[in-house]
This record gives structure tokens, C-alpha cells and sequence, in this order.
């Protein structure tokens, strides 16, 4: 009785994970920059490459948080953090604030197997 017990309990908490999922994909999408930040904080620390083309799109983003959690973070910056997390390798030169297309070109060669096309 308690193994079933305990399966539930895995069951439920597994279901009860699928809508971050979602949340982070909402928050990647937003249109305000602080949310867009957070979504690739947010993918990053959950390591699925499921998120890769969502930071791979408008990855030359400039725009830099006010919010304290994420102050001077560019979109950008945060979501070529995340890909360097999920793909388990490191840019070529420095990931700072500025958009760098050598560097959003690297990631998009690294994640071209994960792109679903």
C-alpha cells in the first residue's frame, strides 16, 4: 500500500512540473525585458534544450534589465548564459553585455542538432 502510495506521489509531483515548462516558454515570448531576462535565467538553470530555440530567437537583444534581481544583465547577455548552462560548453571569447554575433553564431551552430526543423 505504501509503494502505491509513494508512485502517486511522484506521479502527481511530475504532472505538477510540466507548466513551469510553459511558464519559462511565456516568459522567453513576453514582450517586457525583465521578463525576457528571467525566462533565460529560468531556462538556463533548468538545463532542457528544449528551451534552445526560444534563446536562439532575437539573441542579439540589447535591452538591459533596472530590475535589482537582474540589474545591467542585457537580454542578450542572459540568454547566451543560459545556452553555455544547457549546452555544457563555453563561448569563444567573453559573453558581456553587447551582443556579439560571433558568439550568438557559435551557440547556433552548437544547437543546430537540437533545432527542430
Amino acid at each position: 500500500m505504501k509503494k502505491i502510495n509513494k508512485l502517486l506521489v511522484v506521479i502527481i509531483l511530475l504532472a505538477a512540473c510540466k507548466p513551469g515548462d510553459n511558464d519559462i516558454k511565456t516568459l522567453l515570448q513576453s514582450k517586457t525585458i525583465d521578463d525576457r531576462i528571467e525566462g533565460a535565467y529560468k531556462a538556463g538553470e533548468s538545463g532542457k534544450t528544449d528551451f534552445i530555440p526560444y534563446l536562439l530567437k532575437n539573441a542579439d537583444d540589447p535591452n538591459r534589465s533596472t530590475q535589482l534581481q537582474f540589474k545591467g544583465y542585457s537580454v542578450y547577455q542572459e540568454k547566451m548564459i543560459a545556452l553555455t548552462k544547457i549546452l555544457k560548453i563555453e563561448s569563444p571569447v567573453k559573453i558581456t553585455r553587447d551582443p556579439d554575433s560571433t558568439v550568438i553564431r557559435f551557440f547556433t551552430e552548437a544547437a543546430s542538432k537540437y533545432i527542430k526543423k
